[in-house]
């Protein structure tokens, strides 16, 4: 295989998926709750941060194929667990993207007068451009998330550094938070590290992935790190903030020292150009693990890619046709966003304990094992608030994808010493 991404166009990949909209919409929730005193819970997630891309970019370099780090889950806990984590991250995507989409179809709407009449459109814009740049192959698509996050990081940073020269006065934290407000924005802002599971997905098509992805994730990581501390760190020291505290805490307030009335649709843009790095990343990501598992037989053998292709195009074909039907019933108001939101959170988050519990025999290190338990914990509490439709989506796929291992288990009961001498 022609191998195209090398450290620059995989930290493209990374940095602008990563940021997302949690940019936007994270850092105005901590500081709602907390003051002040925000910035001591974005360093605390910053550091679970660090351990989440650490663990997932070791285990994408521990596989050569684009199945990305579900081989490791089935190395590790078995070959059913493969395929489980597997599913669970096609379930998440066939309805994760949708809501990317009304979140960036939204940002471009405001922008425009009247253009909430108009978001169908929009999303199916955006929808279609998704695919051209996906089909386009992986060397086009790692060009435009690092045109997109370089940009994004650019304004960002700059509006900061300009937005904190500009006050009379700078604030630092100066008590610790009460534990159970820091816990609670701290379960909202995990979100702010997720996505580093799906990068083994590249690894086929990364040029020396050993070398590459740790340097890679390491740039990526600073440059995340960066940007959420010191944006977070400028909108709690906002001067339009510390008037009232009844203010609209918006991350566009950072942008108004340098830019003015346009901070807005500066913001806007950057939202929409981060939401569909995101999609593209995530798509991108799950296209390929589905033609690899094709190869191998686990799933239908039109899903492969042939060799002429820049891009795994059927099963692309195949998610953005679930993508448009799911579109379609919110459109017409028989299902809601937050149903879909509710259900792509718990396929991610379950792919992720599946990713984490197999770290565990992975990593060497006591206090290393106990940092991954913890992040295990905090997903499975995250857990508990899934939708009720999430839990029995979750319980049709699992069944599904073990259900050769339930056969088993019940051919064994079945056949047992103790069955045979009741009948």
């Amino acid at each position: 295989m022609n191998k195209k991404l090398n450290t620059i166009t995989i930290s493209g990949l990374m940095i602008g998926p990563i940021l997302g909209s949690g940019i936007v919409l994270l850092p105005p929730i901590a500081i709602k709750m907390l003051g002040d005193k925000a910035i001591i819970a974005w360093i605390i997630i910053m550091l679970m941060g660090i351990i989440f891309a650490y663990i997932f970019t070791k285990m994408s370099i521990l596989t050569s194929s684009n199945e990305g780090v579900n081989v490791v889950v089935g190395e590790k806990l078995g070959q059913n667990f493969c395929e489980l984590s597997s599913n669970y991250l096609t379930a998440a995507v066939c309805f994760g993207p949708v809501a990317v989409l009304y979140t960036a179809s939204g940002f471009i709407c405001n922008m425009i007068p009247g253009g909430n009449n108009y978001q169908i459109f929009v999303i199916l814009i955006l929808l279609l451009l998704n695919v051209l740049v996906l089909l386009m192959g992986i060397t086009a698509m790692g060009r435009v998330t690092l045109v997109l996050s370089s940009l994004t990081g650019l304004i960002l940073v700059i509006g900061s550094i300009f937005n904190l020269s500009e006050q009379d006065s700078i604030s630092f934290p100066n008590a610790f938070p009460q534990i159970t407000t820091l816990g609670s924005t701290l379960l909202l802002l995990f979100w702010a590290i997720i996505g580093w599971e799906v990068i083994g997905s590249y690894v086929e098509e990364v040029i020396n992935p050993e070398r590459t992805l740790m340097l890679a994730m390491k740039i990526s990581l600073s440059a995340v790190i960066f940007i959420y501390l010191l944006t977070t760190f400028a909108l709690q020291n906002s001067t339009s903030y510390m008037v009232t505290k009844e203010t609209d805490i918006n991350v566009s307030l950072i942008l108004i020292p340098l830019f003015g009335n346009l901070s807005y649709i500066i913001m806007g843009i950057i939202a929409a150009g981060l939401c569909y790095s995101t999609l593209i990343m995530i798509l991108g990501a799950v296209t390929r693990q589905m033609a690899s598992r094709a190869e191998k037989g686990t799933l239908p053998a039109f899903l492969r890619k042939k060799e002429e292709e820049r891009s795994p195009k059927r099963a692309l074909i195949l998610l953005t046709t679930f993508h448009c039907l799911v579109i379609v019933l919110i459109h017409y108001n028989y299902v809601t966003l937050e149903w879909t939101v509710g259900i792509a959170n718990t396929f991610f988050i379950c792919n992720a304990l599946l990713g984490l519990i197999a770290s565990l025999k992975c990593v060497n290190g006591i206090l290393l094992k106990v940092l991954i338990t913890l992040l295990i914990i905090v997903l499975a509490i995250l857990l508990t608030f899934s939708p009720l439709a999430g839990w029995l989506l979750l319980l049709l796929v699992s069944l599904m994808s073990m259900h050769k291992s339930i056969l088993n288990f019940i051919e064994k009961l079945r056949t047992s010493t103790f069955f045979r001498g009741v009948s």
